[in-house]
């Protein structure tokens, strides 16, 4: 998560951001919930289409990018006008593009839209919203794109891709200089599933993170993508999210019991891996989604439900090294809107989470009322170095 608050131009009075819920209606009907964190209210409900999905905010806060799955475009809403201000078309008109994800760079105006329906990816003019060309991942990658990640230090965003009849995937680095498209790994086998994104990279630039069953170190300079090399202390995790000061925190496969640590794990040019410090926090099994809160105080991890125990909200107290569980009925997507709340989607609501308390607070309801059934999608707030 990005902490350059003098950046953070859309924030309340209160001090917090808003947050937005993407959801689908019954009717199917799409629409952007926006929420007031200051009195966890619903203050507007924005179009965009029929099914909205995943979303992005650029680096300024200014704008809102929202991907709508079935018909092939992006909805770029004003934040401060809360009115949309652009849809956006994006692949072949003969190709079901099937958009998946979508990332802001943060030191170049472009906008980056992975759409598995014909395994390429869409580059936007985030300035005026145009697209500027298509990347295919082909032949860079043989798999189909589902995720993203960066850092305002990296000359690169990394695409995480996935076969389409099996887990196995590939990394490929597009260059935010000139869009060429490098293959990362170096024939190391990957797998994926393709449901969480396995990218992250260090914030003082230079080394990528690909997490897996398999975990793998890149390195990158300015103008060149160099090795890779496996770490098997990385193996078993499934996502994760790098502080500013270098703590990468990693969620495990549903199967373990342990979030995983290291303090500034790095890679240099030759391949040699490095780390300060490794250690293993007691979890629970069905890990889902991991957020860093604004200010990285905490860490968030959605816990779904299993047969030994009720799903939830695990909060980490990152200066504390300690854990508080909140349990919750459904467990959905996850944000962090400044350091002391945090929302998780329900079915036709999101919860609020008091941080600081570890207390769940009263639902939101996202629709207009009990009778207006709903999907609750995506959920952000503020901008991430990670596709969400």
């Amino acid at each position: 998560m990005n902490t350059n608050m003098e950046n953070r131009r859309r924030n309340l009075a209160s001090g917090y951001p808003y947050v937005f819920v993407s959801y689908v209606a019954s009717n199917g009907g799409g629409h952007v919930a926006v929420v007031d964190p200051a009195q966890n209210t619903v203050i507007q409900r924005i179009k965009v289409g029929f099914n909205p999905g995943p979303m992005c905010l650029n680096y300024q806060e200014d704008k809102l990018y929202v991907v709508n799955i079935d018909q092939d475009f992006v909805t770029v809403i004003d934040t401060y006008t809360l009115k949309v201000i652009k849809t956006v078309h994006i692949g072949s008109p003969s190709t079901n593009s099937a958009p998946v994800a979508i990332f802001a760079a943060s030191s170049v105006n472009k906008v980056y839209v992975a759409h598995s329906g014909d395994r390429a990816v869409t580059i936007i003019d985030s300035v005026t919203d145009e697209v500027i060309k298509q990347v295919d991942m082909v032949p860079a990658g043989s798999g189909y794109p589902f995720a993203f990640a960066s850092h305002k230090n990296a000359p690169y965003v990394f695409v995480a891709c996935k076969s389409k009849d099996t887990d196995n995937g590939n990394v490929v680095a597009i260059s935010y200089l000139d869009d060429s498209v490098y293959p990362v790994g170096d024939g190391i086998e990957l797998t994926f599933d393709g449901t969480h994104n396995p990218l992250t990279a260090h914030p003082l630039g230079q080394t990528q993170v690909t997490l897996g069953p398999t975990g793998m170190l890149t390195y990158f300079g300015i103008h060149e993508v160099y090795q890779s090399k496996t770490l098997s202390l990385l193996d078993n995790t499934v996502s994760g999210v790098y502080l500013d000061n270098g703590l990468l925190f990693c969620i495990s496969q549903e199967n373990k019991t342990y979030l995983k640590q290291f303090k500034n794990l790095r890679i240099d040019y030759k391949g040699h891996i490095t780390f300060d410090q490794f250690t293993e926090i007691s979890s629970f099994k069905g890990q889902d989604k991991i957020r860093a809160s604004s200010n990285q105080n905490y860490i968030g991890v959605t816990i779904q439900p299993t047969n030994s125990h009720t799903g939830g909200l695990q909060i980490y107290d990152v200066n504390a090294a300690s854990s508080r569980f909140v349990p919750l009925s459904l467990v959905g997507d996850l944000a962090f809107a400044g350091d002391n709340m945090a929302y998780v989607g329900d079915m036709m609501a999101i919860i609020p989470i008091d941080v600081v308390r570890a207390t769940a607070l009263p639902g939101i309801l996202i629709g207009i009322n009990f009778m207006d059934l709903l999907t609750v999608k995506n959920i952000i707030s503020g901008y991430s170095y990670q596709s969400l």
